[in-house]
């Protein structure tokens, strides 16, 4: 067994999380990487790590009954909430080297750790992020208030705040939080300066 499961930080629910670098630094052989979204998230801009295995959430269950209760399993998903779920499901299977990682594939992403992703997905720039949250929420003033030239903390901070406070006037919220969870995404892959490729 793996010095990555020792290593990892245990949740009460039994499983234990591993952060990205950690992951980076330390990827056993053997071990067995789940991704628990939906297929077409693996292709979509956060891409998917090389050698997962897809088994969106609802299906986790009935594909781990073919797996041996003591193998290593890593969990991945968007933001490490799903994969959370999921981890706990296999615990309570019986699963006894659960793990889950911390953050998924957004905090993989903002690391900039190799990814497959489809040849079409073009890496946006920060402005181009800022570009796209404009065009999406026009009019909302700590969207306007982004520089040129945001950095990464900026568009962040701004991600943040509309998180935790709606703008006043908002008819379709889940219009609203799709946008957020896109340019969130977007964040994550996104490059300073220059032009897509």
């Amino acid at each position: 067994m793996s010095h990555l499961f020792d290593s990892a930080h245990p949740q009460p629910a039994g499983y234990r999380d591993v952060d990205v670098r950690q992951l980076a630094a330390e990827r056993p052989s053997g071990l067995h990487l789940v991704d628990v979204r939906e297929p077409s998230e693996l292709d979509g801009i956060l891409g998917h790590l090389d050698g997962v295995r897809a088994a969106p959430l609802a299906t986790v269950r009935e594909a781990a009954a073919l797996w041996p209760r003591d193998t290593e399993v890593l969990l991945i998903c968007r933001s490490g909430a799903r994969s959370a779920r999921a981890a706990t499901q296999l615990v309570e299977l019986g699963f006894t080297r659960v793990m889950n990682l911390r953050g998924g594939m957004l905090a993989w992403n903002t690391e900039a750790l190799p990814v497959v992703r489809l040849p079409s997905s073009a890496t946006p720039t920060l402005a181009e992020v800022r570009d796209t949250l404009r065009a999406r929420l026009p009019g909302v003033s700590d969207v306007e208030a982004l520089p040129r030239e945001p950095s990464r903390a900026e568009l962040g901070a701004v991600l943040d705040a509309l998180q935790a406070t709606t703008p006043s006037g908002l008819v379709d919220t889940a219009s609203f939080e799709r946008t957020l969870r896109e340019v969130r995404d977007l964040l994550a892959v996104a490059r300073s300066g220059g032009a897509s490729r």
